[in-house]
């Protein structure tokens, strides 16, 4: 199956001081085509990227005021993926719940399923999607999405879903020579790779010690969080430290040739961003 990051969706409380401080991250892009943002025409959204490609923040709706709809508290992932009927008959003969929508304009087909920790995926077909190879890595911007990191509190069995349900494939972690102290052994780590350099989605065992163990503030072993690679960070700490935001320097710990660091945004959602070096 071929499949590619569309865009991250980030749950916030109130979305024109959650621009503002996204628009500090990584810049907001004022000239969007519209293509994949009319599949969340019923939210309130804003937009960063091209196309629909990139990162949506949402306002989440009161739960009891919905119906036919689910809707995370956590960030999630959005997956663009070429055989989405195939997907769904897999599903369908394991008794797995989902919600399958149209378009209007019968121009996206969408599916909305929880992998077995309960992360929510959302998955969308283009029957031409995949032919101007666009995607949340590469969207003409100074920025694009890495990863997504998933925690899950059984690695092996997430992945057997991602794997046997939906067509991926899983590959190996690529670790620096001066690796952080964290665990890449397959049951507590996985990684289902877009690229060699570990971009794609991660999959990760929650670590109650993994910030304490690395002298880091943050640990990005719980709750999961969207990886974000922009052009130059130390630009961006020294907008960190001039706002008193906290974050935790990572520094070449985890992936070889890029330097990580971690930061809630102005909703306590967990977020890294790197830099290749």
């Amino acid at each position: 199956m071929n499949w590619t990051i569309l865009n991250v969706s980030i749950p916030v409380y109130d979305l024109q001081k959650s621009k503002q401080f996204y628009d500090m991250l990584i810049g907001y892009n004022e000239n969007q085509e519209i293509l994949y943002q009319t599949l969340y025409k019923n939210e309130e959204n804003i937009f960063f990227g091209n196309k629909g490609f990139g990162l949506r923040l949402f306002k989440p709706i009161p739960d009891l005021s919905i119906s036919n709809h689910i809707q995370s508290r956590r960030s999630y992932i959005t997956l663009l993926v070429d055989n989405l009927e195939n997907i769904k008959e897999k599903l369908e003969l394991k008794d797995i719940k989902f919600i399958y929508k149209k378009s209007d304009n019968e121009l996206f087909k969408s599916l909305y399923v929880q992998e077995p920790s309960l992360n929510l995926i959302h998955l969308v077909e283009n029957t031409s999607g995949f032919e101007d190879h666009l995607n949340g890595w590469s969207m003409g911007l100074d920025w694009g999405i890495h990863h997504m990191n998933l925690e899950s509190l059984n690695v092996r069995e997430s992945i057997h879903f991602f794997c046997d349900l939906l067509g991926m494939k899983e590959g190996q972690w690529v670790a620096p020579i001066n690796k952080g102290d964290f665990s890449i052994d397959p049951s507590e780590l996985a990684i289902l790779p877009l690229s060699n350099n570990n971009r794609g989605l991660h999959v990760i065992k929650p670590d109650d010690g993994f910030g304490y163990r690395n002298n880091f503030a943050h640990n990005p072993s719980i709750a999961g969080h969207p990886a974000f690679t922009i052009k130059n960070l130390s630009n961006l700490t020294a907008k960190l430290d001039e706002e008193k935001i906290l974050y935790s320097d990572a520094k070449v710990y985890a992936m070889p040739g890029f330097h990580q660091i971690y930061l809630y945004d102005n909703n306590a959602n967990m977020l890294e961003i790197n830099q290749a070096v």
